[in-house]
């Protein structure tokens, strides 16, 4: 904290508690909080630490510093606070806040920490996160001092490529493949052992450390022996290709634990991902609704002030996108929107003027917190009426003429690129389908394919990444799009107006690393029709920009 910048105590505490009691008379029940005030470095420093005071060391986190000090410094945009999913909850502050800015920084405080508390995304989280990252942190530092801090870097860069390469349900789901009894041929064998008449003679007949030497190698077989068959007998391709590395990839000691532990930290970041939209909406919806109460006379505008520049900005905000589907929400429940009738009614005007007074806009609000992720939020509440009222549209970018283009204003294709967006914490989605690919220990893993490819380039390196880890070579199996011809340049005097594109040809393509070199091979149609998701096809370019 700044020495120069003087904090009344009492004042704030007489805020946090104005904000806490006002925040439960809304209805909302949150963990107890701790507040704290930092200063400007700190808050950045933190904002790198993706909130918490202390983590592994690697340069990601110097760079990302970098990045919040430059665009607080020179962008006009800065961080009013941070709060920790922990119990208690823990929240920074920014020393340079005003006594408003304050208020209402801790009422959002208060709405997230509701949401965490109360969200079942957020259920199976641990709730003493910094403990555990100082204890990871001081491992990594620890295996750092014995290996060469050059080559743990490196190791963690690998582990950043796939970092998010796990299942998100994996929390909620009892896993065969996590948690299977050994089969017979997997028992403990039974050490060679000398029968002795005097328990005296035990220890010179069956010496201590021979014994422990027969042990380990009776462990060592069996663990070779459950290595073979699991690499080579998964049931169905699984989405944890970070477990599946731990567990078969030839891995020194050291990597699998720091493996290990930055897994456990994905995944405790899995929920914020998931529900982005729904908890900054959520905390904007009450930080709203409560400092309409709370702001005085001469507070109110600034609040207002302060606000819009939280909901504004270019791109899909997603305060502004969750804080107007919780208030869509609200409405279309208190105004009787929803069911039977409302679905079959097609009249427009009537639709516009429905009201049945059902006033149930609060309960749906607390049973959506309780149950849903941004992309159940998403698919169930983005509705064609508010799409119209937000005036959305989509956009991509055409390689063919190295820009970006507004690709459509249909209501189904925008809400296709938002279910994108959230689909998978927006990643593509890559299962292991096993570790014994052709009978050769080789490991296969499947793209599943919904129209949109991957980055050649990236998925190349990411390969190399897994190769390192996995110890042996690497294949994926993806489909991608080619150009089979140039753009017909005589739709420009049609549609002069519109792009041009290349007629793209889709291949299913099997990708191999093995230790040096690239191969692409062939797939068969059943082997593409295994990949592929025609179910969901985000591709929002116009079929009249196709040839």
């Amino acid at each position: 904290m700044s020495a120069t910048m003087f904090i009344d105590v009492k004042a704030l505490e007489r805020l946090r508690r104005e904000a806490r009691r006002a925040a439960l008379g809304a209805g909302l029940d949150p963990w107890e909080v701790i507040f704290g005030v930092v200063g400007y470095d700190d808050i950045n420093a933190f904002s790198a630490y993706d909130g918490f005071p202390e983590r592994f060391p690697h340069w990601q986190f110097g760079m990302a510093y970098d990045y919040h000090r430059k665009h607080s410094a020179y962008a006009g945009w800065w961080t009013y606070e941070l709060v920790l999913n922990t119990r208690p909850a823990i929240a920074f502050l920014r020393e340079s806040n005003s006594p408003l800015e304050h208020k209402a920084v801790m009422v959002h405080v208060y709405g997230h920490v509701d949401f965490f508390k109360h969200n079942r995304w957020f259920s199976k989280t641990p709730k003493n996160m910094i403990q555990v990252m100082r204890n990871h942190a001081e491992r990594i530092e620890a295996h750092m001092d014995e290996q060469g801090r050059e080559r743990v870097e490196q190791f963690i860069d690998r582990y950043l490529s796939i970092q998010y390469n796990i299942d998100p349900l994996a929390p909620f789901i009892k896993r065969r493949w996590h948690a299977r009894p050994a089969p017979a041929d997997q028992a403990e064998e039974e050490v060679p052992h000398l029968h002795v008449k005097r328990d005296y003679m035990e220890r010179f007949v069956n010496p201590p450390r021979w014994l422990e030497s027969q042990r380990a190698k009776s462990a060592a077989r069996r663990e070779e022996r459950g290595r073979l068959r699991d690499e080579s007998e998964l049931e169905r391709p699984q989405q944890d290709l970070l477990w599946f590395l731990i567990q078969y990839g030839r891995l020194e000691n050291w990597q699998a634990d720091i493996l290990a532990m930055l897994r456990e930290e994905s995944y405790y970041f899995v929920p914020q991902i998931q529900t982005k939209v729904m908890n900054e909406g959520w905390a904007s919806l009450f930080q709203a609704k409560l400092m309409a109460e709370l702001a005085g006379p001469n507070e109110f505008l600034d609040h207002a002030e302060m606000l819009s520049l939280v909901l504004g900005g270019g791109g899909m905000n997603p305060y502004a996108l969750g804080k107007h589907i919780w208030e869509d929400i609200k409405e279309r429940w208190d105004k009787g929107r929803f069911g039977r009738d409302w679905e079959l009614c097609r009249d427009r005007e009537a639709r516009k003027h429905w009201d049945t007074h059902a006033g149930l806009g609060q309960e749906k609000l607390f049973e959506v917190r309780r149950n849903y992720n941004d992309l159940t939020f998403i698919s169930e509440f983005f509705t064609e009426e508010l799409f119209e009222k937000l005036n959305l549209f989509a956009y991509e970018y055409i390689p063919d003429t190295g820009a970006y283009h507004i690709t459509s204003r249909d209501f189904e294709d925008v809400k296709r690129k938002l279910l994108l967006k959230y689909t998978h914490l927006g990643r593509p989605v890559i299962q292991v389908a096993g570790g014994n690919y052709d009978n050769k220990g080789e490991l296969l893993l499947l793209h599943q394919w919904n129209g949109i490819g991957l980055e050649w380039g990236q998925t190349k390196q990411v390969l190399k990444h897994i190769y390192a880890m996995w110890g042996r070579p690497v294949n994926l199996k993806t489909i991608i799009r080619r150009k089979s011809k140039g753009p017909d340049q005589s739709r420009n005097r049609i549609h002069p107006e519109r792009p041009l594109t290349a007629v793209l040809e889709e291949q299913g393509v099997l990708l191999r690393y093995d230790g040096e070199r690239f191969r692409e091979l062939a797939l068969s149609p059943e082997e593409v029709a295994d990949i592929r998701t025609d179910d969901v096809n985000y591709n929002t370019i116009p079929q009249e920009w196709i040839g």
